[in-house]
């Protein structure tokens, strides 16, 4: 208390100093390294070179170079199943290796035809990742991917397959619609599909993955087609490994007819249909299903499900656990939150209102996220239905325990210095995001990581009210009271310390701020997303398709990545699959997806193909999560994609890996042309 006032402000801001430095120092070092570096068995899930098919031999036969190029992202490389993409996928890839096809048109126990797999091969399998090969392989690749396939199960050598001699229709009339409902219940298919045919119960196959009954009244989704043969083939032969068994032995011939009419009668006017409505998942009454079709289809995974070191995410054990680090530059480091059930590490205890406030406004229980930290402000026009569905299937998880520690940030001077010296002040956003593989947080009872950092500013907060107090009684009274003016002056400094606090506060917080209203925040990117003109469309169901449609893009992040215009140029670069750019997908023709056709976008969402061939990786376009979209919803993407009004953008051509690329999966925020990790 005798030191002068001088003294007392230049040891508080020295210790402040010291610490603030050693906080700089341990937001590099305190989560540099993962607890965990999860890397799933090989004959789970198998890591691929990029782009597929690199390295294979030349002498290699061809179907096999094929299926190394354009299946095994999938199906593996050994057929298994076991794709580096098959995590995320409903319902998994098909392991060739057991011979189980469900597509075919031989009777059960009997492998399919090559014309059955030919077909497969050419025309894809509806609504599904599985694309169409035709317009990309010649008839000679498709033989030679036919025999490849063959090769890997040893079913085709114990049979020769002959073809179902499927018998005549019967006539569709009211008795026999009547007949197939009745057989309908009898034979429990409403188990399923329940009772008015609109399936979406989540089921597991004989291998244990997740699979969705069909919805009956939604034919345009039946994945082997849906003319009254193929569902007669489908109910005859069951899909093998799904729980839809084979009725070949339970019931007749003319009986499986009966029960063809009655599916077919079931079918409802598709949304793009003159009197069509928006009927899917999506729009599920039950909260549950609703929003474990929204999750599964959004890119929530993509942050909050771990990775090993080439993207294979940790679905089966860990899915939306979190742990994953993502660095924020100026803003410091975070570890994404765990989504799931559990009580004390996951959303156990957290309401759905709490829920919605955090995935709308950003805000929670125990801090502002940042909009980087969670796209809160595109996720600001999720309709109250959906949030509170998603909501609703988080805390529905299985708990998975995972305790996730807080975010890092960087000392008090070295933020603010490196957001006041940004090209973009206040460095938001930072020119790129880093997004790192292994679990961040801990499964066990240990101390919980990033501890030091509290005790850190609990010291500071200490060092600078101790400061105050000794700068209040600093010298003495006799010498207060002989100079009055010093009063004065006390006040004008004490003014213009809190002054310079409270800017230092706003730079340094910014733009994780409760002050700031989420509403504006979020009109800011919102504004940006084009509006298109519903009253000119041909139709009011052509309207009502793209007025969903434009809800989707905004919430399941093509917005994000391809920024709200659509225009994209953002670069990310990754080692284990180089250097690319989001796409332009607005309707420019040159250098954007105008000429592409439906058919084809919905290939590339789906299935991560391109009209050109060029197969994407599922960590640089996220098709993994978008093949789980309705084919109601995808449609509906594609109308409002032909809205985006033409944009003239050209991207840079993806470049395969080099040793430029980086370590960790950087995203940039700014536009960078250059290639590789600068």
């Amino acid at each position: 208390m005798l030191l002068s006032r001088k003294r007392v402000v230049l040891i508080t801001f020295g210790l402040l100093f010291l610490l603030d430095v050693t906080r700089s120092l341990y937001a590099r070092i305190g989560y540099a390294d993962p607890v965990e570096l999860w890397q799933p068995d090989r004959a789970h899930y198998a890591d691929l070179v990029w782009p597929p098919g690199t390295g294979v031999p030349p002498d290699t036969p061809l179907g096999q170079r094929i299926f190394a190029k354009r299946c095994a992202v999938c199906h593996g490389p050994d057929g298994r199943g076991n794709g580096p993409a098959a995590p995320s996928l409903i319902p998994h890839p098909r392991d060739f290796t057991k011979g189980q096809f469900k597509y075919k048109s031989t009777p059960p126990g009997q492998p399919p035809t090559d014309e059955d797999l030919t077909r497969v091969i050419t025309n894809g399998l509806t609504a599904s990742a599985m694309p169409y090969w035709g317009d990309l392989l010649t008839t000679e690749e498709i033989r030679a991917v036919v025999d490849h396939v063959k090769s890997l199960s040893p079913v085709f050598g114990q049979s020769v397959p002959s073809a179902f001699s499927i018998p005549a229709r019967s006539k569709s009339d009211s008795d026999s619609i009547a007949r197939g409902k009745a057989l309908f219940v009898a034979q429990a298919c409403v188990a399923c599909h329940g009772p008015e045919g609109r399936g979406g119960l989540r089921l597991r196959d004989a291998n244990g993955y997740e699979v969705v009954s069909r919805d009956l009244t939604a034919p345009w989704t039946f994945r082997g087609g849906s003319t009254p043969e193929q569902i007669w083939l489908r109910i005859t032969n069951g899909l093998a490994p799904s729980p839809m068994p084979s009725f070949a032995e339970r019931t007749s011939p003319a009986q499986r007819w009966d029960l063809v009419n009655y599916v077919l009668s079931l079918a409802r006017a598709a949304p793009w249909e003159p009197g069509g409505t928006l009927d899917g998942p999506g729009h599920s009454t039950d909260p549950v299903k609703r929003g474990a079709y929204l999750i599964r289809a959004e890119m929530c995974g993509l942050c909050h499900t771990q990775i090993n070191r080439t993207g294979i995410y940790r679905s089966d054990e860990f899915y939306l656990a979190g742990g994953m680090r993502v660095d924020l530059g100026a803003h410091g480091h975070l570890v994404s939150r765990n989504l799931t059930g559990d009580s004390t590490t996951g959303l156990g205890e957290w309401t759905n209102e709490q829920i919605i406030e955090a995935l709308r406004n950003g805000r929670t229980p125990d801090r502002v996220l940042n909009v980087l930290d969670m796209p809160w402000n595109f996720l600001h026009a999720l309709p109250d239905e959906d949030a509170n569905a998603i909501a609703s299937f988080l805390k529905s998880l299985s708990p998975v325990r995972n305790h996730i520690p807080p975010p890092l940030h960087f000392g008090v001077l070295e933020t603010i210095a490196a957001k006041l010296m940004h090209p973009r002040w206040p460095a938001f956003p930072p020119a790129y995001l880093v997004f790192v593989e292994g679990n961040f947080g801990q499964t066990g009872d240990a101390a919980s990581r990033g501890w030091l950092q509290a005790y850190l500013i609990n010291a500071q907060w200490l060092i600078l009210l101790l400061g105050i107090v000794a700068f209040v009684f600093a010298g003495t009274r006799a010498k207060r009271q002989r100079e009055p003016g010093n009063r004065w002056k006390t006040v004008g400094v004490v003014l213009a310390v809190l002054a310079i606090f409270f800017v230092g506060w706003l730079v340094y917080f910014l733009p994780a701020l409760s002050v700031l209203p989420p509403e504006r925040v979020s009109q800011q990117f919102l504004d940006r997303i084009p509006t298109p003109n519903l009253t000119e469309l041909p139709s009011p169901e052509h309207a009502a398709l793209v007025k969903r449609g434009r809800l989707l893009y905004t919430v399941a992040s093509c917005a994000f990545c391809h920024r709200p215009e659509g225009y994209g140029g953002l670069k990310i670069s990754w080692k284990p699959f180089g250097t690319l750019w989001t796409r332009n997908i607005t309707q420019d023709r040159k250098t954007g997806i105008g000429a592409w056709s439906d058919r084809e976008i919905a290939r590339a969402i789906r299935s991560g193909v391109t009209p050109d061939g060029r197969m994407l990786h599922w960590q640089g376009m996220i098709w993994d999560f978008a093949s789980n979209w309705d084919e109601e919803d995808l449609r509906s993407i594609i109308a409002y994609l032909r809205t985006l009004p033409p944009v003239s953008n050209q991207v840079p051509s993806a470049r395969p890996p080099a040793e430029d690329d980086c370590d960790k999966y950087t995203f940039w925020i700014n536009e960078s042309a250059r290639p590789g990790c600068e």
